[in-house]
């Protein structure tokens, strides 16, 4: 019996070491399971911190996608009207360059006539000044009545040897013009002029 008990003694008190042992232990898996629930669901609050914020972020940035999507709808829309004007601007101004390089050509064909309008007017006055010379003397005055007849009487001729061929003369018989048209069919008249026998 004492043998039995000094056996047991030792195994129960080995079996309550182990119990105590293992008792401590599990408590100690308890406070660290414990420690890892609170630090995890710290966690999880953190991501759904986390998780909100990044939501509100997104939101936030498909309100900007949207707006920078109408902005950039609105500066297509300014852009293709900037390019309709600068467009009608290129056109205007080709038109204005066309309407300057013609008023240059034109102003060069004025430059060009006056100065040969004033070249006419110095040959004018030289030839003013000569008939004033010629007419002031008397022998030059009568050499001018000279040629003068001598044109008149080429001018007469002339003007016989035209009224001597026939001319056909289209005419209206007195109707009205409308739009530079006759309003009667045209009539053909043929006149002939007799001239007057010179005067010897």
């Amino acid at each position: 019996m004492k043998n039995i008990k000094f056996i047991l003694t030792p195994l129960l008190i080995g079996i309550t070491i182990f119990s105590i042992f293992r008792y401590v232990l599990s408590i100690k898996e308890k406070y660290d399971l414990l420690n890892s629930l609170k630090s995890l669901k710290e966690q999880v609050v953190a991501l759904e911190v986390e998780k909100q914020n990044l939501s509100q972020e997104l939101d936030q940035a498909t309100e900007l996608q949207q707006e920078l999507s109408e902005d950039i709808s609105r500066l297509k829309d300014n852009l293709k009207a900037s390019y309709g004007r600068l467009t009608k601007l290129f056109a205007d101004f080709e038109r204005v360059h066309q309407a300057i390089e013609q008023l240059d050509s034109q102003n060069s064909l004025l430059k060009a006539e006056n100065a040969a309008l004033r070249e006419e007017t110095n040959n004018l006055d030289l030839e003013k000044e000569n008939l004033q010379a010629r007419l002031s003397s008397l022998t030059e005055l009568k050499k001018a009545i000279r040629e003068l007849k001598l044109k008149m009487r080429k001018v007469k001729t002339e003007i016989k040897e035209k009224v001597t061929t026939e001319e056909v003369i289209e005419g209206n018989r007195g109707f009205l013009v409308k739009d530079g048209k006759s309003t009667h069919p045209l009539l053909k008249v043929r006149i002939e002029v007799t001239p007057l026998p010179a005067k010897e």
